[in-house]
Parts: C-alpha cells; sequence; structure tokens
C-alpha cells in the first residue's frame, strides 16, 4: 500500500462524491502466476494501518476472508448478497479498464456493476474505448485524477536492494515492512 494509492483512493472519495472506498487485497490474484511475495494477512494488515486515519476509506478483509483466488464477480456478488440494495461502484485505473475483457465472467462483471475509471500515471483513456470494451455509457464515469506516479514493484525493488522506502509508503506501513522483514531478497 503505498503513497500513489492512498492519494488516488482520496481523490476519487471526493471527486466522485463517494460516502467510502473500500481497499479491498485479494487472497490470491488471478492474473499472477506466482503468489505475492506478502501473504494476503500481511497485506491486509498493511491496508488497515494506511487507512486507520484516513476518514471514508476502509480496508475490507472479504478476499482475505474468502480465500482462493480473487475474482472480482465473486466479490461484486458476495458484496449484492450481503448487502442488499446498497450502491457499489467498481473503481479502476485505466491500465485494468483497458484489460476487462481478460478478467473472469468479464460481460457478466460489466452488466452488474458500476464502474468509475481513473487515469493512472502515464496512462490514459476515452470514453469511447471504455464502451468499445463494453463498459455501459449509463454505468460508467470517468475521472482525472493528480497522483504520485508511483508502482507496486518500486517499493519492492527498492526493499531488495536495501533502499529507502519512506518516500512511498505511509510510515505505519515502512515500520510495518520492516518489522515483518517483507520483500526482502
Amino acid at each position: 500500500m503505498h503513497i500513489g494509492h492512498l492519494a488516488a483512493a482520496r481523490q476519487l472519495r471526493d471527486e466522485a462524491g463517494l460516502e467510502q472506498v473500500w481497499l479491498v487485497p485479494n487472497a490470491h490474484p488471478p492474473h499472477r502466476s506466482a503468489a505475492p511475495v506478502a501473504g494476503p494477512e500481511d497485506r491486509m494488515r498493511m491496508v488497515e494501518i494506511a487507512v486507520a486515519d484516513q476518514p471514508g476509506l476502509v480496508g475490507s478483509r472479504i478476499e482475505v476472508d474468502r480465500g482462493g483466488i480473487s475474482y472480482t464477480i465473486d466479490t461484486i456478488r458476495e458484496l449484492a448478497r450481503s448487502l442488499p440494495g446498497q450502491r457499489f461502484e467498481l473503481l479502476l485505473g485505466s491500465d485494468a479498464a483497458l484489460q476487462i475483457r481478460s478478467w473472469h465472467e468479464a460481460d457478466e462483471l460489466l452488466e452488474e456493476v458500476g464502474f468509475t475509471i481513473f487515469n493512472r500515471p502515464d496512462t490514459s483513456i476515452a470514453l469511447s474505448t471504455l464502451h468499445e470494451l463494453g463498459f455501459s455509457p449509463a454505468r460508467t464515469r470517468l475521472v482525472h485524477l493528480d497522483t504520485p506516479a508511483i508502482a507496486a514493484h518500486q517499493v519492492r525493488d527498492r526493499l531488495r536492494r536495501g533502499a529507502p522506502i519512506d518516500d512511498l509508503v505511509p510510515p505505519g506501513v515502512a515500520d510495518y515492512i520492516r518489522a515483518h522483514g517483507l520483500y526482502r531478497a
């Protein structure tokens, strides 16, 4: 959980007028062949630390507790069952939106939830492209954010080299990573 994630979540909360933004670490990402270097519980704890003093930002254990491969469609359906009548939007970076057709049950996902798509550093997307990918014009909005250009791999790379990460992650997350020896070579 780096400061770019937090900046995006705060801006989405404000720019999109959302009551809450849930940050949902996955148990096992479906697009990765190898498991993440930090386990699901460690990633969940880092999210909880990062959002502890952030109004409207919430860490959700829904995918960590479910375990297994974390398919977004399963999470959307679980939320619909457990919180009937509550409206959810899936917040996606433009880089992820461009890959939506490779997602598990993509057609169903595009039909079952609304989307807020936001630009990522060095990636933008046009509404016409979103519509060509299958995003419904009635249930999709585009939000422009101004966030730091930080990628998770930068944090991991620095840690492997023994370089400081204090400018990339919240202080409590940096402390947690050091205390638990995460992402070392």
